[in-house]
């Protein structure tokens, strides 16, 4: 099954391996920041950081990649909606979500931290937030500004059990901090409890729905 999502205000689907997304990206600054000329540092900032969060989700083989436009009406917020393919978890005990999470939860902790010597064990905002039928676990770090970024941001990986199967998706969400966390980390928890699976429409059903008279 595949992980749709329910976006609040204005998003912007930016295709991913794709040779014009510099352009695309170029376009949405200024869409943004308008072509003024005492606006191109903040169309460069953003350019910057928008590149980078293409960069990230490319890197990290995602499936869809979404750029923020607007989280309000006419306020520009260039945050960056990911989604990957995540991780099997046949440890479980069934493919309810429970059982899944509980499987789920020491293979996300032991490849955070062990890897680096540290200890697996969770953040002090981890959080499991409960949908109707999943279980997702929200982990949110602080990355400080960097390599042209404009801001300091919120990125909060959230593991998403998918429904019927022994397997979680990963949404990443990386939000600059123009607001307090706790308010940054209540949006991304809104939009990880707004996710919905859909499973792929065989071809064979396709044709027979394509081939249907219409009334």
């Amino acid at each position: 099954m595949s992980l749709v999502l329910a976006l609040p205000a204005r998003w912007f689907a930016m295709p991913l391996g794709q040779p014009d997304a510099p352009a695309r990206i170029r376009s949405l600054a200024e869409e943004l920041h308008g072509g003024a000329d005492d606006r191109a540092g903040a169309r460069i900032a953003l350019r910057r950081r928008l590149e980078a969060a293409l960069e990230r989700a490319e890197a990290g083989g995602a499936e869809q990649l979404h750029l923020g436009i607007a989280l309000e009406a006419d306020v520009p917020m260039p945050a960056a909606a990911s989604v990957h393919p995540g991780i099997a978890v046949p440890t479980a005990a069934s493919t309810g979500p429970d059982d899944v999470l509980a499987a789920l939860v020491p293979l996300v902790l032991r490849a955070a931290h062990e890897g680096e010597g540290g200890t697996a064990r969770p953040g002090a905002d981890d959080r499991v937030l409960r949908s109707a039928g999943s279980r997702i676990l929200r982990r949110p770090t602080v990355r400080e500004a960097g390599g042209g970024a404009e801001l300091p941001a919120l990125s909060v990986d959230c593991w998403i059990t998918v429904p019927g199967e022994r397997r979680a998706a990963l949404l990443h969400l990386d939000v600059p901090l123009v607001a307090p966390p706790q308010l940054l980390l209540a949006l991304c928890d809104a939009i990880a409890l707004a996710v919905r699976f859909e499973r792929p429409i065989a071809l064979a059903d396709e044709l027979r729905r394509a081939a249907r008279p219409r009334a």
